[in-house]
């Protein structure tokens, strides 16, 4: 059916619209032709072709129609989609954006916990016990030397600790 269709849009639409409103007139006219003697054998003639050429006119005319209808959807279709690419692209830039400033927050975040737990580590807690209560700074300072002996006692090689803790720090 496409062949068709693709060799009927050869031909402009006028085309169709002219064949159909002259085949209309040519069955017309045979009702004229009937009166004149010699013409009358004619008239039995053109009637079943302007007949046939009109319904085909038709035919085709509304194949044509129909066409335009889908190619007019498509293009609506076509810049629905244009709009939601242009959408997606803003979305996705406030999607980077996001995810951008939650690494860096998360990379501050594990910064501050860093120096937090090195502040521990090396015995520099003044800054952190300054606000606390004495029930609160006791068991503080009672987990820190639990640290400090838990370090001293480590069976782990200080190199593979320190190495890690560079690791962890240079993210």
């Amino acid at each position: 059916m496409w062949q068709l269709s693709w060799m009927v849009t050869l031909l402009p639409n006028w085309f169709w619209t002219t064949l159909l409103y002259g085949s209309i007139i040519a069955f017309l006219g045979t009702y004229i032709l009937k009166f004149i003697p010699p013409f009358r054998i004619y008239a039995n003639i053109i009637r079943p072709i302007a007949l046939v050429i009109a319904f085909l006119a038709v035919y085709w005319q509304g194949g044509i129609d129909n066409e335009l209808k889908w190619q007019k959807q498509v293009e609506e279709m076509e810049e629905k989609v244009r709009a939601a690419e242009e959408k997606s692209k803003e979305a996705n830039t406030q999607i980077e954006t996001k995810i951008v400033e939650k690494t860096k927050i998360v990379k501050e975040k594990g910064k501050i916990q860093i120096e937090y737990i090195n502040r521990i580590v090396e015995g520099k807690t003044v800054e952190i016990i300054k606000d606390m209560s004495e029930q609160e700074r006791a068991a503080f300072l009672t987990k820190q030397k639990e640290l400090q002996d838990a370090i001293k006692n480590c069976p782990i090689p200080k190199i593979i600790v320190e190495e890690h803790n560079k690791a962890a720090e240079s993210k």
